[in-house]
């Protein structure tokens, strides 16, 4: 694709953006999160890792806050929008742009527990108010029943429509249980909020009692004809479920709720290439317009609904998708062809914006890290200083990792081959939740060889912060010149070292 088709494809979206969004809590931003940790132990707690979401990539993005020796702490954290993010350990937090929220936490309490929100902004109200609003309606279990028999669907499905159409109602005549006085913001993420739990519990259902692929994420298997049947309420409650933007706000992790409804109630946007592959003869366009139709036809909608909008935004930006091994040209494809779909003007924004960063980045050299403070810079560097004028190998790996664990087994023959080139493989992982000494048992039962580092749990997540991961395994590389090279060029330079050998 030539920059002539790049730019008009730009020009374009700049068109459909030109309906100014007024709500501010669409736009990105910044919160500012503060409180105290009490009863705080000494070495523990230094850190407080926040985690948000922009869900238009499916791309988390992790912000630290230092703690005071006095438990006290203060942090400004990036958001794509207003939105529920999780300070891990601490609480699911609702940050609001423009506002300051603060909590108190009490370490002598388990993880998640002895939180308490104050303050009198959106955010610390939204925090404080939805404890007892999703109490009122759903009391204290969860919606969803695991195990359910086929036969008890129909009536659990029955009772959890009944429930929807209840909170629906209750939204029309402005009759949630809030204090008189609430916003209008505020009844919007609660209305949403309260949908989007029933939304996740049809989902897990469909999931784990309809569908024979109980430990496994993506169900590309399954056969779609009977989604019209079962999710025969969506089309009457469209409005409410599937063209509302306040489902961006829901306080309770709204990527998985959106990375659910591309799997389990739309997957021909991500799936139907296993039948219709793109090609000069059927491209990109037709296939995004195909998909989506089928959508629309499948549950009777009015179709073009936000979140068949966010569904095609997330199959062009999904972060997997867009690595530093794709190819600017396919990129360029997916992102106009979906454009002309892209008629909600906060999908639009969002993609626009995904666009001019995915730009930037490829117009970079290297690989981008996030080292957002210098203590996290300064805990890599520790590591990594000792190991001058090698190239690195780093695997950041947890014993509770199966796939962590199968990585370093196969890759033992590679270690031992290349244990006289210039080549570490460094092996880090979590003091915390890897204990040293049951650690080293496993490694060395089963001659893993290496660099073997174990960090604290604070500097851990310094770790996570700096290269933006969440979840192991996690790898990166680094030249013998100490430049971070891609996994595609680590390959590369690892099999010709490996070469010298035979």
């Amino acid at each position: 694709m030539n920059k002539k088709i790049i730019i008009t494809a730009l020009l374009a979206l700049v068109t459909m953006t030109g309906q100014a969004i007024d709500d501010y809590q669409f736009h990105s931003g910044t919160a500012v999160l503060k409180g105290r940790i009490l009863n705080k132990p000494v070495g523990e707690w230094d850190v407080i890792s926040v985690r948000a979401h922009n869900v238009f990539s499916d791309k988390e993005i992790i912000q630290n806050i230092p703690v005071a020796a006095d438990g006290t702490f203060e942090g400004t954290i990036s958001l794509p929008h207003s939105q529920s993010t999780l300070a891990l350990e601490l609480a699911d937090v609702f940050l609001a742009v423009g506002d300051t929220v603060e909590v108190t936490k009490d370490a002598a309490l388990d993880d998640y527990e002895g939180v308490t929100f104050r303050g009198n902004s959106t955010s610390a109200d939204i925090n404080r108010l939805w404890p007892e609003v999703r109490k009122h309606y759903f009391g204290d279990g969860k919606l969803f029943v695991n195990g359910l028999a086929k036969e008890d669907i129909p009536k659990w499905k029955q009772d959890m429509v009944k429930l929807m159409d209840k909170i629906i109602a209750d939204i029309e005549a402005d009759h949630l249980p809030l204090p008189a006085g609430s916003s209008t913001y505020v009844k919007e993420v609660m209305g949403a909020s309260l949908l989007g739990e029933l939304l996740m519990a049809f989902m897990e259902n469909y999931r784990y009692n309809m569908t024979s692929q109980f430990n496994s994420f993506y169900v590309t298997n399954v056969s779609t004809a009977k989604l019209d049947e079962y999710y025969d309420f969506l089309a009457e409650r469209e409005r409410w479920l599937l063209d509302n933007p306040a489902m961006l706000f829901v306080t309770k992790d709204p990527s998985i709720l959106f990375k659910y409804v591309m799997v389990y109630i739309m997957p021909d946007i991500a799936f139907m290439r296993n039948s219709k592959r793109p090609s000069l003869l059927y491209p990109i366009s037709d296939y995004y317009r195909d998909a989506s139709q089928a959508i629309t036809s499948r549950y009777g909608l009015k179709g073009g609904n936000f979140m068949q909008q966010m569904m095609l935004c997330l199959d062009v930006f999904e972060e997997g998708r867009i690595d530093d091994e794709s190819e600017p040209d396919d990129v360029a494809a997916n992102f106009a062809g979906a454009i002309p779909l892209l008629t909600n003007p906060i999908v639009a924004r969002h993609a626009l914006n995904l666009y001019r960063q995915y730009v930037i980045n490829r117009e970079g050299k290297g690989v981008r890290t996030a080292s957002a403070t210098p203590e996290a810079d300064a805990v890599f560097q520790r590591i990594i200083d000792a190991y001058k004028g090698n190239a690195l190998y780093i695997d950041f790996w947890d014993m509770s990792c199966a796939p962590c664990r199968r990585s370093m087994l196969d890759e033992r023959e590679k270690v031992d081959r290349m244990k006289d080139e210039p080549v570490r493989f460094l092996y880090i992982c979590d003091e915390k939740t890897s204990p040293r000494e049951r650690a080293e048992k496993w490694l060395q039962e089963n001659s893993i060889k290496g660099e073997h580092i174990y960090v604290s749990h604070n500097d851990w997540l310094l770790l996570g912060e700096k290269f933006q991961f969440n979840a192991v395994p996690f790898s990166l590389a680094i030249d013998k010149y100490g430049n971070f090279v891609t996994h595609d060029y680590l390959n590369r330079y690892f099999n010709e070292l490996i070469k010298t050998e035979d």
